[in-house]
């Protein structure tokens, strides 16, 4: 897609020009290496992500239907360093409700992998006995303080939709930036 818009940008710029130069160079960075100011509303840079906090409750789906609206998926946690963070993002504005998060068991019950990349969760963050799939109805991962003498926040399986404990807020997160650097040579 980013190729696409970069194509149609240097058509519209050849024919503005005259079709006057006699070369050009696209250069594609990861991130932001310049520092340049740039409006990420609605979402917010913890770290090296940007996320959106979506704060009407709804099942998985529906924030899964949400965030991609937004030209972004679900969380998902590479990293517990990144888990972290945004768990202490959401301390740090008093929230102690749950969010739901990409990650399900929904291909085979059992093996929880973070959605759309299907990788598999490997860190270490669920709360005491999860995941337990309770009744063997429980496939979506969301993050909150899972117990009423919890500390801290942390991962549970819960259903997916159609219970009342089902409706969620969530995290979304953007994809990683890209800078775009086109030097035309007349």
């Amino acid at each position: 897609m980013l190729m696409k818009v970069v194509a149609v940008f240097l058509l519209v710029a050849s024919v503005a020009l005259g079709v006057s130069y006699d070369k050009y160079t696209i250069k594609i960075l990861n991130g932001n290496p310049n520092n340049v100011n740039v409006n990420s509303s609605p979402f917010i840079e913890i770290n090296e992500g940007f996320y959106y906090f979506g704060q009407e409750r709804v099942n998985w789906h529906v924030a899964d239907e949400n965030c991609r609206k937004l030209g972004s998926d679900l969380v998902s946690f590479e990293t517990a360093q990144e888990f972290d963070a945004i768990t202490e993002y959401l301390k740090s504005k008093g929230e102690r409700t749950e969010h739901w998060t990409s990650g399900n068991d929904l291909g085979t019950e059992g093996a929880h992998k973070w959605y759309p990349s299907a990788t598999r969760i490997n860190i270490n963050r669920w709360a005491l006995n999860q995941p337990d799939n309770a009744a063997g109805i429980e496939h979506c991962i969301h993050i909150g303080y899972i117990y009423p003498n919890s500390a801290n926040m942390e991962m549970n399986d819960r259903p997916c939709r159609d219970r009342e404990n089902s409706f969620l807020k969530y995290v979304c997160e953007a994809p990683k930036p890209e800078t775009i650097s086109i030097v035309v040579w007349k």
